[in-house]
């Protein structure tokens, strides 16, 4: 039987999480005042909690007396990133795929029910989107990777993203109609592939494909963006890259 006792220390890890969500959205960082009317929380509280974060370097108190994120939030985002394994195998088909394709290619995978890039293969003379590094992916409505793994879901996992993070208008060209974006996902599961253009970004495109496990499911997706004009000139042989890609990768992943 439940208590008011034992409901505590998971309102009190509630608060620290909302806390951390609240502060990490704000560049300049938050004040204690701003912190307890925001959340709705009483100042005692609010300092209480703040001097444990504090404490544990979850965040940091300015001069100014605003609170920002810590040291040890930045330890986590590497962790997550360190465990984000590819193999040298895995690098290897990406570094060509690169080298084939004149363009910058990229791994993804499912962590739970978001997904990650797991890998970028990009250099000097083929450079990866700005927005795109390794790390959680988001805006995945208007990414051909992202096309390629929502398709995996059943209609009720699609249901959950999209509950979760939406369908934003990114560009002119974004698709944000969860009938349309359905729809979107039917042609890529016919057709194995997923083109974008200019639904991320004004000027680019992406083309991907699946990567399978050895049972054929769908654990992730390479890809590659260039221009869109290039895409445009170009489409038959950039779908032939990834298609490939994706097969050797697929090969040459441990699951």
């Amino acid at each position: 039987m439940s208590t008011r006792g034992d409901d505590a220390p998971i309102r009190s890890a509630d608060r620290v999480l909302r806390i951390l969500d609240v502060v990490g959205a704000r560049p300049d960082g938050m004040t204690a005042g701003e912190l307890a009317e925001e959340l709705e929380l009483s100042t005692a509280t609010t300092y209480r909690l703040l001097g444990t974060l504090v404490g544990h370097d979850y965040l940091v108190r300015t001069a100014s007396a605003r609170y920002i994120l810590g040291r040890a939030v930045d330890d986590l985002g590497r962790a997550v990133r360190a465990q984000l394994v590819v193999t040298p195998e895995v690098r290897g088909v990406l570094a060509a795929m690169r080298d084939s394709a004149r363009a910058p290619a990229y791994l993804t995978v499912f962590r739970g029910d978001d997904i990650a890039i797991a890998h970028v293969a990009d250099s000097p003379a083929h450079p990866r989107i700005g927005q795109l590094h390794v790390g959680f992916a988001e805006a995945a409505h208007v990414t051909a990777f992202g096309k390629i793994m929502l398709a995996e879901r059943d209609d009720a996992a699609l249901t959950r993203y999209l509950d979760r993070h939406g369908a934003a208008r990114l560009t002119p060209g974004s698709v944000t109609s969860e009938a349309r974006l359905r729809a979107q996902l039917d042609d890529v599961r016919a057709q194995q592939v997923a083109v974008e253009v200019e639904e991320y970004m004004p000027h680019l495109a992406c083309i991907a494909a699946p990567v399978r496990s050895r049972t054929g499911r769908t654990i992730g997706a390479v890809s590659l963006s260039t221009t869109a004009d290039d895409f445009t000139s170009r489409a038959h042989e950039l779908e032939k890259a990834v298609r490939r890609g994706a097969w050797h990768v697929s090969s040459g992943m441990p699951v």
